[in-house]
C-alpha cells in the first residue's frame, strides 16, 4: 500500500513540487474537505456551534486561495518568486481571517474600511486576482479591475453608464466587509453546493467507477460499426455529467478510448476530436451539469427538478448529432465493430459494477422526486458512495483512494474558489450603481429590440469569455450582465439561462483555446489545431441547439407537451441530416454524396433543428432532405443488390 507521500508525490502536479509544499497541500485539502463534510452535514449545528455564513465563506476562500499559490507558484525564472508566493499567502491568511474573526460585528454594521481595513481589504482583493490570473488568464482579472474602478468613479461614465460615484474607503468597506462583494450569494453557492458535488466526484472517481463506464459502454456498443468511437462517448458522458470537468474527463477516460479508437481505424485527430466533444456533452448532461444545475436554480428560484428535465432533451440532441456522425463516420470508412470476444460481457459488467449507478439514481431521488435541499442531497448521496464501494475490494476505500480524492476535491475548487469570490465585485458594483439594469436597457436599445441581434450578442460575448474560464465562472458573469437584458426581451428566463451557459461551455472544443481539444490531441498524437476543428463540427449541434430552445422553447418542456413532441421530430430529424451534411455519405453507403446534395440537406437539417419553429417551412425542409436521402439510395449499390435479388 502506498505511503501518504508516494500518494502525493504522484497527486500534486505543482510546477515546483518539493516535500514541505506537498505535505502542506495534503493539509489543507484534507481540513477542507472534511470541514465542508461537517459544514454540509450540519455536524456544527449538533455541536451547538453555529458559523457565520460570512465566516464559512471566508474560511472557504482562505484555504483554497492558499491552495492556489501553492499548486500554481510563479516561474522559477523570476526572481524571489517565493517571496512573492509567501507574501501572497500571507494577505490572503491574514485578509480572510480578519473577517472569520469579525464576522459576528460585520453581519450587523459595516461601513466605510479603516486604514488598516483597507490594507487588507485591498491585499486580499489583488491576491484573489493574481489566484484568478494563474487559474483562469488575464482576461478575468482585467474585467473584474474594471469594475471595481468603475464603481469608485462611475459619475464620470457617459450615457446608461454613469451613476453615483463612491469613496474607496466606501469601496473596499461594501466589497471587503459586507455580506456582498467577496463574500456575496455567489461564494454562498460555490462553498457549499458547488463544493460538495466536487467532493462527490472526487470521491467517485477515486471509487474505480470509470473503468465500470467504459467496460458499460463497450459491452453496449462495442461490437457495433464505429463501436470503438460510441465507447467514448457513452463512458465520457457518464463520466462528465458526474465530475464536471472536461479536461479532467478527458484526461482520464479518454486514456483508455482514444488509443482504442485509433486501434481501430480512426485517424488521431478524429479520435482526439470524438473524445473532446464528449466530455464537454458532459456538462451539458443532467443530474450534476458540472454544478451550475444549482445555480440555474438559485438565479431563477425554481427547483432543481425543473432544471434537470430542460436540460434533458437539448443534451439528448447534442449526442444524437454526435452519434450520428461518428457512425457516418465509420460507413465512410468502412470500419467494423470490435471482436466480441475482446469485449466484456454485459451480463457480468453490470453484475459487478451496477452499485455505482445507485449514487446517481439518490441524487435525482432526493433532488428532485423528495426535494431535499441540496446540502441534504449530496450527504445521502455521499454516504451511498461510500456505502456500495464497500462491496467490492477493488472499490473499496484506502488511504491511498482517500488521499487522492481529498487532493482532487481541493483541485477542482482551485479554479472556482477564488475566482468566484472575486467575480462578486462584479455583482456588487453592478448593483450598488445600478448598472445592471442601465445595462440591460443599453443592450436592448443597441439591439434595437431584435432578439436575433441580441443573441447574437450574448452568444459573443460568453464565447470570448468561455475561453479563459470554467464554466461556472463564464456562466455566473454572463448571467448577471446579459441574462437581465434577454429576459426583458421576451426570452423564456430558463431558455435565456440554458442558451448562456452552452455558449460558455463551447469553447472547450472550438479554436482558438479549446483546452478539451488541447488535451486530447496531445493523448491521440494529432496536430491541435486538425483535431480542434473536427471537435468544432462534430460538435456542431452545441451552436445551434441553444437557438433552438430559445425560439422554441417547448424543448425545455415550457408549453403543451404534444408542442414538445411536435417540435422533437423536426429537431431529431434535423440531426441526421446535419450529419449526413458534415460527414458527406449515408448510413447505407460509403459513396461520398455530391456537393450540392450536402449543402441542400445541410440547409434542411438547419432549419429542422434550427430557430425556424414555422410548421410548413420544417415541412419543407423535411421533403427536401427526404428526397435527397431517397435519390441516393435508389442509386446505392445496396439498393440495386436488394433489387437485384428480387
Amino acid at each position: 500500500m502506498a505511503t501518504f507521500k508516494e500518494t502525493y508525490t504522484l497527486v500534486l502536479k505543482s510546477s515546483t513540487p518539493t516535500s514541505w509544499k506537498g505535505w502542506i497541500f495534503f493539509l489543507l485539502s484534507s481540513i477542507w474537505v472534511l470541514y465542508t463534510l461537517a459544514y454540509l452535514s450540519n455536524l456544527f449545528f449538533y455541536l451547538d456551534i453555529i458559523p457565520y455564513p460570512t465566516t464559512h465563506r471566508a474560511l472557504n476562500v482562505g484555504i483554497l486561495t492558499t491552495l492556489v499559490f501553492l499548486d500554481y507558484p510563479l516561474k522559477k525564472d523570476y526572481r524571489l518568486a517565493w517571496l512573492v508566493d509567501i507574501a501572497a499567502i500571507l494577505f490572503v491568511v491574514v485578509g480572510s481571517g480578519y473577517v472569520v474573526y469579525n464576522a459576528d460585528e460585520l453581519v450587523y454594521a459595516w461601513g466605510d474600511a479603516n486604514v488598516i481595513e483597507m490594507i487588507l481589504g485591498t491585499g486580499l482583493i489583488i491576491t484573489l486576482l493574481e489566484a484568478s490570473r494563474r487559474t483562469a488568464g488575464i482576461a478575468l482579472p482585467i474585467i473584474i479591475v474594471f469594475f471595481f474602478f468603475y464603481m469608485m468613479y462611475s459619475d464620470h461614465f457617459p450615457g446608461f453608464l454613469r451613476s453615483t460615484g463612491f469613496s474607496y474607503a466606501r469601496t473596499v468597506g461594501w466589497m471587503y466587509l459586507s455580506a456582498e462583494g467577496l463574500w456575496g450569494p455567489i461564494i454562498e453557492i460555490v462553498s457549499s453546493l458547488i463544493a460538495g458535488f466536487v467532493i462527490f466526484g472526487a470521491f467517485f472517481k477515486s471509487t474505480g467507477a470509470g473503468k465500470f463506464f467504459i467496460d458499460l459502454a463497450l459491452s453496449l456498443t462495442g461490437h457495433v460499426r464505429g463501436g470503438a468511437a460510441k465507447v467514448a462517448v457513452i463512458a465520457s458522458g457518464f463520466m462528465g455529467m458526474i465530475t464536471g470537468s472536461v479536461v479532467a474527463n478527458v484526461a482520464t477516460v479518454g486514456t483508455i478510448t482514444i488509443p482504442i479508437m485509433k486501434k481501430s481505424g480512426y485517424k488521431n485527430e478524429f479520435a482526439g476530436a470524438v473524445e473532446a466533444c464528449a466530455s464537454t456533452g458532459g456538462i451539458f448532461t443532467p443530474p450534476v451539469m458540472g454544478a451550475v444545475a444549482f445555480l440555474i436554480a438559485d438565479f431563477l428560484g425554481i427547483s432543481y427538478w425543473r432544471v434537470i428535465v430542460a436540460a434533458a432533451i437539448p443534451a439528448a440532441l447534442y449526442y444524437t448529432v454526435l452519434f450520428n456522425q461518428i457512425d457516418l463516420e465509420a460507413v465512410r470508412l468502412v470500419l467494423k465493430g470490435m471482436p466480441k470476444d475482446q469485449l466484456p460481457s454485459l451480463k457480468t459488467t453490470l453484475r459487478n459494477g451496477w452499485v455505482f449507478l445507485l449514487p446517481i439514481v439518490v441524487l435525482v431521488v432526493f433532488l428532485g422526486a423528495l426535494q431535499y435541499s441540496g446540502e441534504t442531497s449530496i450527504m445521502v448521496t455521499l454516504a451511498s458512495l461510500v456505502i456500495v464501494s464497500l462491496f467490492k475490494k477493488e472499490s473499496r476505500p484506502s488511504i491511498p483512494k482517500i488521499s487522492e480524492a481529498f487532493a482532487s476535491s481541493a483541485k477542482g475548487m482551485e479554479s472556482i474558489t477564488p475566482v468566484c469570490s472575486a467575480i462578486g465585485i462584479i455583482v456588487a458594483s453592478l448593483v450598488i450603481t445600478g448598472a445592471g439594469i442601465n445595462l440591460s436597457s443599453g443592450l436592448l436599445t443597441l439591439s434595437k429590440g431584435s432578439t436575433f441581434l441580441l443573441l447574437l450578442f450574448a452568444a459573443g460575448a460568453n464565447f470570448i469569455l468561455g475561453m479563459g474560464m470554467t464554466s461556472v465562472t463564464c456562466y455566473i458573469i454572463t448571467v448577471v450582465l446579459l441574462a437581465p437584458a434577454l429576459i426583458k426581451i421576451g426570452i423564456e428566463p430558463i431558455a435565456a439561462h440554458m442558451f448562456l451557459f452552452y455558449y460558455g461551455t463551447i469553447s472547450f472544443i472550438t479554436p482558438p483555446v479549446a483546452i478539451g481539444a488541447y488535451v486530447a490531441a496531445n493523448i491521440a498524437g494529432a496536430d491541435f489545431w486538425k483535431t480542434a476543428w473536427k471537435a468544432t463540427l462534430l460538435g456542431s449541434a452545441a451552436f445551434i441547439i441553444p437557438w433552438s430552445f430559445v425560439y422554441n422553447p417547448a424543448l425545455l418542456f415550457v408549453g403543451p407537451l404534444s408542442e414538445t413532441f411536435k417540435v422533437l421530430f423536426f429537431c431529431v430529424t434535423g440531426c441526421f441530416s446535419i450529419g449526413v451534411a458534415i460527414v458527406g455519405v449515408f448510413w447505407f453507403s460509403p459513396q461520398t454524396i455530391k456537393i450540392w446534395q450536402r449543402v441542400i440537406i445541410g440547409l434542411a437539417g438547419f432549419i429542422l433543428l434550427g430557430p425556424v419553429s414555422e410548421t410548413m417551412t420544417n415541412m419543407f425542409a423535411l421533403f427536401a432532405a427526404f428526397l435527397v436521402t431517397f435519390y441516393n439510395f435508389i442509386h446505392s449499390d445496396y439498393a440495386q443488390r436488394v433489387w437485384l435479388k428480387h
